[in-house]
């Protein structure tokens, strides 16, 4: 029942949806073995004592994991994340894949299973990649001192702007941000969805390779400039670089 009332609201949380359901099944079968108990006139009172006794041993002994257990609940309760998003937390990277009362279950991006437990990934700072809708691609790009900068700017607003997957809204912003060592630094922020992020970087950043060299326009590397000065004989020195 309590599956299907998930199932019909279509918008909780998997995980949430995942732990209700697992909870609510084993507190009926746990109110369900109470009552035949009481049905059969077998006397619960002293088992619950006793069950209540030995929980309080375990709860001093298992501090730790109950840290877990109640980093799990505000999880669920505050849902930073769900089934499927990319998070980093507790040190991870990686695509959640499952969600318990004492761990987190992601999967890293070169498919290793790590189990953080909850109470590292709430006592820190979760950053959910794919919370949002959208998504800003952040490239830099840098050109010489001797090219034209408007025209380099021409040609980044075409690349991006012709991209299939970059939004129109935001719009992209690209502009000359740095006089740099070497180069002269573009900034190039276009926005796309969460799941294309890495195919419009890789793709733009392939382009502007290529469209730089057919535009002929430099990008620098670093360099350093030595001047050798040669001493006067005459003073007893010797070259210094």
């Amino acid at each position: 029942v309590t599956s299907r009332a998930f199932h019909v609201s279509r918008g909780g949380s998997a995980l949430l949806r995942d732990f209700t359901v697992k909870a609510v099944r084993r507190v009926t079968i746990l109110i369900g073995i109470i009552v035949g108990l009481s049905a059969l006139e077998i006397n619960i009172g002293p088992l619950l004592a006793l069950i209540g006794a030995v929980g309080f041993v375990i709860a001093l002994a298992l501090q730790d994991s109950l840290s877990n257990f109640a980093s799990g609940i505000l999880m669920l309760l505050y849902r930073p994340f769900d089934v499927g998003d990319v998070v980093e937390a507790g040190g991870v990277a990686g695509t959640v894949t499952n969600l318990t009362l004492f761990s987190t279950h992601i999967k890293t991006f070169d498919n290793k299973a790590m189990i953080v437990p909850n109470n590292q990934v709430w006592g820190g700072v979760i950053t959910n990649a794919t919370g949002t809708d959208m998504r800003r691609v952040d490239m830099v790009f840098g050109i010489g001192y001797g090219d034209d900068i408007d025209h380099a700017q021409k040609v980044l607003e075409d690349i991006v702007s012709n991209h299939e997957l970059v939004l129109r809204d935001p719009a992209p912003v690209i502009r000359v941000h740095e006089l740099a060592d070497s180069s002269v630094n573009f900034i190039c922020r276009p926005w796309t969805r969460p799941a294309d992020y890495w195919t419009v970087y890789w793709e733009i950043t392939r382009a502007v390779k290529k469209r730089f060299d057919e535009e002929g326009i430099s990008i620098p590397f670093p360099q350093r400039d030595v001047h050798i000065h040669q001493a006067d004989a005459s003073s007893g020195g010797s070259s210094v670089s």
